[in-house]
């Protein structure tokens, strides 16, 4: 009966399960609050640059977990899938011996993030007094953010957006270097030569996007890519 119990005990260890108290009983126990501290020192590092430091809470482990005091320093990791914000799972291992324990924490990041400062219409080129910003909660962002007015500013809104609105990265584009019934310049390359010329935009476009434009001498209507202000390439 003894040889079993210490076969099962040996077992449980090498599974990364939590041993048996009685299979315990001449072993040194680890610490509880060693595997937290590990998860908080994880969770932390992943702010580590963050102007406003984050309000950590990892949650008490069962105080009825045993498990045998590791010989190696622990390792904490986030699980597949698991984000450093929010509800989340932190991973601790111990290489000897063998043990993992996945301990449930919360994260909450705070940083000014910038808003819609007026009503703003779609199609609007973002200009520094269209932005304010506010201290918010990242977590509850899942639609994303920014922080960099420079990100923003120049950039042309997709959709409206109301007044005090988050502005997420999703909802700007490159705003037109070519806009509507503009003259533009049509370059066509053939056997290393260059040929242009003059021709009319048939919608907006932003650099690298691709614009039909009617050519003004044949009116024929031909379809290129912005490289330049008022300039397209055909054939690119």
């Amino acid at each position: 009966m003894r040889t079993s119990r210490w076969f099962a005990g040996i077992l449980s260890v090498c599974c990364g399960l939590a041993t048996p108290t009685w299979a315990l009983a001449d072993e040194a126990i680890q610490p509880l609050e060693t595997i937290q501290r590990q998860a908080h020192e994880l969770l932390s590092a992943q702010h580590r640059d963050r102007a406003e430091p984050p309000q950590i809470r990892v949650n008490e482990l069962d105080p009825r977990l045993r498990l045998p005091n590791c010989q190696a320093k622990l390792e904490a990791f986030l699980p597949g899938g698991a984000k450093p914000v929010g509800n989340t799972s932190v991973g601790v291992r111990c290489p000897n011996p063998r043990w993992t324990v996945y301990q449930r924490a919360s994260v909450r990041i705070f940083d000014r993030v910038l808003m819609a400062n007026h009503h703003l219409a779609r199609g609007t080129v973002l200009s520094a007094a269209d932005l304010r910003a506010e201290r918010h909660e990242l977590s509850v962002l899942p639609g994303g953010y920014e922080t960099a007015p420079e990100r923003l500013i120049g950039k042309q809104l997709r959709r409206a957006l109301p007044a005090g609105a988050v502005i997420p990265p999703q909802a700007v584009k490159a705003a037109p270097l070519i806009k509507q019934g503009e003259t533009v310049t049509l370059v066509i390359r053939q056997g290393g030569m260059e040929v242009s010329s003059s021709g009319i935009a048939l919608s907006d476009a932003a650099p690298g996007e691709r614009l039909r434009v009617r050519n003004e001498a044949s009116r024929r209507v031909v379809e290129g890519t912005v490289t330049a202000h008022r300039r397209v390439e055909v054939g690119r």
